[in-house]
């Protein structure tokens, strides 16, 4: 996916909103991951951690051990200070990576866990890869992503994935890069309903674009920092980028799945 460094994407306001947002699901789908994995006690690595709520939230309802990493030394800062807050301190660990070349031996964890941030990635089979590489046989590797499920043109799809910010797939595209990275027994479960895309903040419920940001949060924070980053032009096309973008997870043809493989 090729991108216009001077239009902000829909991920790109997420990260400067420095407000916890999750993924269509939120905390149900991440429970959800826990339950099929049977998660208690084992040591996860968590790719792509962000702010670290994940994590914590893994070791505080599983009893998991995580290690979280991510590619911004800033997202670290931020779990490091969340798990203190939390008091799982003990039960993490994080690490400014790349999780196209993750810093750990071969089959060094229970089980990898991606959420909503494999298609964020310039090569979203080589981090499954990696994934795939340092979980241990027997052990889970486990994403939930973006995922076509009515066919767009081409050229409408990759308009849709740069406003993003992220590159959704169809559901046989997610299967087949995740057997390409060596796992079996793969397995997937709808999260499309729309009452999911709701729950993309855990504060509030969202029922269209509108509702993402707060009045307040918009002015004292997100614009003034878009404006600062991309420029006054940027608001306009952020709008009209959201504008785009999530009625088409209310009207069926952009999905979202959970899937897990196995590692033999």
């Amino acid at each position: 996916m090729t991108r216009d460094k001077r239009k902000p994407t829909i991920e790109d306001v997420l990260e400067l909103s420095g407000i916890e947002l999750l993924h269509p699901g939120g905390f149900d789908i991440t429970r959800r991951i826990g339950e099929i994995v049977e998660m208690k006690g084992k040591k996860v690595l968590d790719v792509s951690c962000g702010r670290g709520i994940l994590p914590a939230y893994y070791a505080k309802n599983f009893g998991a051990r995580i290690v979280g990493v991510d590619l911004s030394p800033e997202m670290i800062r931020s779990s490091v200070a969340r798990a203190k807050r939390e008091g799982v301190e003990s039960q993490t660990e994080f690490k400014v990576a790349n999780s196209l070349d993750l810093p750990f031996e071969d089959c060094s964890f229970d089980l990898a866990v991606n959420e909503c941030a494999v298609g964020l990635t310039p090569d979203p089979q080589k981090c499954l890869d990696e994934m795939a590489r340092v979980t241990k046989p027997g052990g889970y590797v486990v994403i939930h992503e973006s995922t076509w499920l009515k066919e767009m043109g081409q050229p409408e799809k990759a308009d849709i994935a740069r406003r993003l910010g992220t590159v959704p797939y169809t559901l046989a595209e997610w299967k087949g890069m995740m057997a390409s990275a060596g796992l079996t027994d793969l397995w997937a479960e709808d999260w499309s309903a729309p009452e999911n895309a709701a729950k993309i903040r855990p504060d509030r419920k969202v029922k269209n674009a509108n509702d993402l940001f707060s009045l307040w949060e918009m002015l004292s924070s997100i614009l003034p920092r878009l404006i600062f980053k991309y420029g006054i032009t940027s608001i306009g096309h952020i709008y009209e980028s959201m504008g785009k973008v999530y009625p088409l997870y209310l009207n069926g043809t952009l999905g979202y799945f959970l899937l897990r493989g196995q590692k033999p």
